[in-house]
């Protein structure tokens, strides 16, 4: 049966993290804010309210010009208004620069748990309805004196906060002037087998073909030692899992697969940094540490900040920890966006693909398992399937960008495949891919990339917004002078997890 391959899903896996807040450039301390918004913003006989946390510098602020960095699935920090691609933004279009909060995250609370009924107001319809709220906020007489009365707006966000940054262009065009979407899914699909794919690639590309074979070897063979008593026991122990390995449970054993392995090179390669990837291959192909490719792949897994202290393989404690509804709890975040993928976007990576070395079979109904496990007497099937259409119809998927939306991925991030690529480029809606580099690198500053062609990118991608915003044509960007990376494709590409 198919539940006997279930594996849990990882936070890495389902959601992002808010990206590492770039080196600052002033020494102003951005100002934490509150507004209060709509519960529900599509019926005018719903009062309700709540309190949305927001942050905000005005030490560049000398035009009626915006700047909003817009929140994911994450809690907002200060680091993203002190430096960065937006506040260079901001700096070039004197501009005031704000960083919003999404619903639900972080300080943000709409509601007293995180319980079934109480979810029933988080989708990204909502979401942006309290961007749309916090614009005309800003711009009205009641934000200090008016001072940003009718002002140009700019969004930037990465990942699902650039998903956000584009369909408010799309949503609320009268509101937004221009929007940057680094890494930002467009794309609602079920099913991602993509995912490991272009993991696969990039430990191709950036270490070696050793390093995909040695892990493929290792999967084999530890799906062999689990065919023994001892050998279930070796296992347990080279991988440190938080309580003997039950390989008698199908359950326990897939979750072992994917959290403590599956998901450590998910992280690898979805932040990766010039020299992890070629550092982690060196280690797993090294015979000096082990001729066995089992004890390789352990010695670097059990080595990562994502597997520590151990690796929880019980899938029964790992659904208590996702069930429970406080907004305090560990594993808060990570429930909230999974209820979100269950609602609204699938996008849920399957190992079904022979294109990657991780043997374990993942299936498709796992995932409906979990959704059906975190949210009891909510989920079915027709329920995710019905969402993901209702998006895609909503935002039309990747088969129309908004003018005025700057998209731009990278070649090895594995949430391309669900972003826009060269084809789907038009004159008012340039998109960039820039070979090499992985997910949400495009918003750190200038003078802090990866390779030439990602500083490039940036400045580019400045210069455009820049005119929109300005109309100062000597700022450069127009669409003769925006110029495409080839997008560097692997078969059906894709990626799902704030």
């Amino acid at each position: 049966m198919w539940w006997c391959f279930f594996i849990l899903p990882t936070v890495v896996a389902l959601r992002d993290i808010e990206p590492p807040p770039p080196t600052p450039v002033t020494r102003s301390t951005p100002v934490e804010s509150w507004l209060t918004v709509r519960l529900n913003h599509f019926d005018a006989s719903n009062t309700e309210t709540f309190q949305m946390r927001y942050l905000y510098n005005d030490e560049l602020a000398n035009s009626t010009n915006i700047v909003i960095f817009v929140g994911g699935e994450w809690a907002i920090s200060a680091g993203w208004l002190t430096g960065g691609l937006a506040y260079e933004l901001a700096d070039s279009t004197q501009a005031a620069l704000f960083y919003t909060e999404h619903r639900y995250y972080g300080l943000t609370r709409p509601t007293s748990e995180t319980s079934v009924p109480d979810l029933r107001y988080l989708n990204v319809d909502q979401a942006l309805g309290d961007l749309a709220q916090f614009i005309q906020h800003v711009r009205s007489d009641n934000f200090e004196n008016g001072r940003y009365r009718d002002g140009n707006v700019a969004l930037v966000g990465c990942s699902y906060a650039g998903s956000m940054a584009t369909w408010m262009r799309l949503a609320y065009p009268h509101l937004i002037t221009v929007a940057l979407s680094d890494s930002g899914p467009l794309h609602a699909q079920e099913d991602f087998p993509e995912y490991l794919e272009v993991i696969t690639e990039a430990l191709r590309s950036q270490g070696s073909e050793a390093c995909v074979t040695s892990i493929e070897d290792a999967m084999r063979n530890i799906t062999d030692m689990l065919t023994t008593s001892a050998g279930v026991q070796r296992v347990s122990q080279l991988f440190n899992t938080c309580g003997p390995l039950e390989a008698s449970s199908p359950l326990d054993l897939a979750t072992f697969y994917w959290f403590g392995i599956t998901e450590t090179f998910a992280y690898l390669v979805q932040y990766a940094t010039p020299g992890d990837i070629p550092s982690a291959c060196t280690r797993i192909t090294n015979s000096t540490i082990s001729s066995d490719p089992v004890e390789r792949l352990a010695s670097w897994i059990t080595s990562q900040p994502t597997t520590q202290p151990c690796i929880e393989s019980r899938y029964s404690v790992q659904v208590a920890a996702h069930t429970n509804t406080s907004y305090d709890s560990p594993q808060a975040t990570m429930r909230l966006w999974t209820y979100q993928t269950c609602v609204e976007y699938g996008w849920y990576q399957t190992t079904t693909s022979a294109r990657q070395p991780f043997l374990s079979t993942v299936p498709l109904e796992y995932f409906h398992q979990m959704c059906m496990d975190f949210f009891p007497n909510l989920f079915d099937t027709a329920l995710l399937r019905s969402g993901i259409a209702r998006t895609n119809k909503l935002f039309a998927g990747l088969t129309h960008l908004p003018d005025h939306v700057v998209s731009v991925s990278g070649g090895h991030d594995p949430w391309a495949p669900m972003a826009p690529n060269a084809t789907h480029a038009t004159h008012l809606a340039p998109v960039f891919v820039v070979p090499g580099v992985s997910h949400c690198r495009a918003i750190r500053a200038t003078n802090n990339s990866e390779t030439e062609e990602l500083e490039n990118t940036k400045r580019r991608i400045l210069q455009h917004m820049d005119r929109l915003m300005t109309g100062r044509t000597g700022a450069g960007g127009g669409a003769s002078n925006i110029m495409f990376s080839p997008i560097l494709l692997v078969f059906g590409i894709f990626y799902l997890v704030l």
